[in-house]
């Protein structure tokens, strides 16, 4: 009796351990999604790695990115320049946001969002989760954010520390409920119905599911 009951804990941990690992590879991949500019090596890479058998857990989605990443192959520039149009720039006319937590929620950047984000990144240890993000509240670096976390929490399960890994759990849920869920999804949505080009729509309706999921 004792040894299946630590049978049934160990796969209990395994399964716990396997489901962060795959929750950190999906943020990692949706956090690169919005901070490369896609270019035509990197769509092939895009391409490969979401063909590879169970490597992700991403929402309902991937299919529609796949086919855009084969559409936008074809012409990478037009992608770049729909990336750069609605993430970079931003439409001033008709007062697009940026992919900023400040920007969406504040409408300024810096603002008090950005300062919080920081704030939790340095708690759970990380001075700076993505170099190539202008801003913490970036949603690159938000999602980034999640995946080391994702990630910690995964190394924990492995170390058998059960402490460790429930306190990572719990600081993912915090900053989900307190600024990526907040804000996220429904950025995306409304990006999703901005942009007129196929492979920035399929990026954002990916994260808009895999964030709400």
């Amino acid at each position: 009796m004792v040894r299946a009951e630590a049978a049934q804990e160990m796969s209990h941990f395994d399964a716990l351990r396997e489901q962060a690992g795959q929750r950190s590879r999906g943020y990692w991949l949706l956090s690169r999604l919005f901070l490369e500019v896609p270019t035509a090596p990197r769509l092939a890479d895009l391409g490969l790695m979401l063909t590879g058998e169970g490597r992700y857990a991403v929402a309902d989605g991937v299919a529609e990115l796949l086919q855009a990443v084969g559409l936008a192959q074809a012409q990478p520039e037009f992608a770049a320049a729909a990336f750069t149009r609605h993430l970079v720039i931003g439409d001033k006319e008709n007062r697009e946001p940026l992919p900023y937590e400040a920007h969406v929620r504040e409408g300024r950047l810096p603002g008090e969002s950005t300062a919080q984000v920081r704030a939790a990144m340095l708690a759970a240890g990380y001075t700076e989760v993505a170099p190539e993000a202008p801003s913490p509240d970036h949603l690159g670096a938000e999602l980034r954010f999640m995946a080391l976390l994702c990630h910690d929490e995964h190394r924990a399960w492995c170390e058998g520390d059960a402490a460790t890994a429930a306190a990572s759990l719990e600081r993912q849920r915090a900053f989900l409920a307190d600024h990526l869920a907040l804000w996220g999804p429904d950025y995306c949505r409304g990006l999703a119905a901005r942009t007129d080009d196929a492979y920035l729509r399929a990026i954002a309706n990916l994260a808009a599911a895999s964030i709400a999921d």
